[in-house]
């Protein structure tokens, strides 16, 4: 990931390594892939609420009803189930398109340009 552990965490339960779950867990301030998972289980458990997740699922309808809200779902089977709920939250990755800003001459500077969302590891820099 281009974040650090600190913008990524909820303050009631700190982004900090835990290796009494796994001592393979990624250590360094800007975690892989792998480490924001096991965070999000870690989260997950603490908090009791992988019964309330459902896996494998897509949201292929959303759709206002009135003051309620239809759902369509479709799981990994392929089977479609329609929910009503009081309200939907939409939670994308807002860090996945970066915004490039536009610099005269730029395009034509001899040093390295690198966007923050482009950034993995220290080492290069």
């Amino acid at each position: 990931t281009n974040l650090p552990r600190e913008c990524m965490g909820y303050s009631d339960f700190p982004f900090v390594p835990r290796p009494e779950h796994d001592e393979s867990r990624d250590p360094r301030r800007y975690p892989n892939h792998r480490e924001v998972l096991a965070y999000l289980k870690d989260f997950a458990r603490e908090f009791e609420l992988v019964e309330m997740v459902r896996f494998g699922t897509e949201v292929v309808l959303v759709e206002q009803d009135g003051r309620k809200w239809k759902i369509r779902s479709r799981n990994s089977d392929g089977v479609t189930r329609d929910e009503i709920f009081d309200s939907v939250v939409v939670c994308n990755g807002h860090y996945t398109e970066p915004r490039v800003a536009q610099v005269p001459g730029i395009d034509v500077w001899p040093g390295k340009q690198l966007h923050s969302h482009n950034y993995r590891v220290p080492g290069p820099f």
